[in-house]
């Protein structure tokens, strides 16, 4: 949405400039009337050279610029995204009691403020409004799948042929088994599935 917007505003500005010059050409060309016409005809080639050559070197800079700053942005979210997957997977194999998963998200949701874009914002939030009312759950984890898809598009990459539940094979030892659990009841928590994978394993 963001490079939309930048196109058309490089597009508008164009439209300005162009607009500027047929008023300046106009003027021009009103003056050429009363002068020899092979002076005239000299004027003209010169000074449209010179205004394309500005015209070129003006937006080459300004779209440079702009290329710039959209390299700065997707710099910082790469920084702000792989913190939140490190501390993902601190949770799911570290098990380190001393990281505090709440003051890290507290300190995390401050910088998407500034940094995020609008999908990236609302998966965050439909998965933290999920945390609260629910106990982990399959939902908890597919809500988390959205928020890391919205993070990768935010960067550029693309989500194309990644099923639902794709991500539950970098995070789940267990993948296969919580995604038929979680077929069958899109509810199940975390609990129950590993009382499951429990039972699995004694009988085996």
């Amino acid at each position: 949405m963001k490079n939309i917007l930048n196109l058309i505003l490089g597009f508008i500005l164009l439209a300005g400039m162009i607009f500027g010059v047929y008023l300046i050409v106009s003027s021009i060309f009103s003056w050429f009337k009363d002068i020899n016409p092979q002076l005239a005809i000299a004027l003209i080639t010169g000074s449209s050279t010179i205004i394309v050559a500005t015209l070129t070197v003006v937006l080459g800079k300004y779209f440079e610029r702009l290329k710039e700053i959209d390299s700065h942005h997707r710099t910082k979210k790469v920084e702000i995204y792989d913190e939140f997957l490190i501390s993902v997977f601190k949770v799911f194999f570290d098990n380190d009691p001393e990281f505090d998963l709440v003051k890290f998200l507290q300190e995390w949701q401050r910088k998407i403020i500034m940094w995020a874009s609008p999908n990236v914002i609302k998966a965050f939030v439909d998965w933290k409004i999920h945390l609260a009312k629910s106990p982990p759950n399959a939902q908890t984890l597919f809500l988390m799948e959205n928020l890391f898809k919205a993070m990768r598009k935010d960067i550029g990459l693309s989500n194309k042929n990644l099923d639902k539940g794709a991500f539950s094979h970098f995070i789940l030892k267990e993948s296969e088994l919580f995604l038929s659990l979680a077929k069958i009841n899109p509810d199940i928590t975390f609990e129950e599935i590993s009382k499951i994978e429990k039972d699995i394993n004694s009988t085996s």
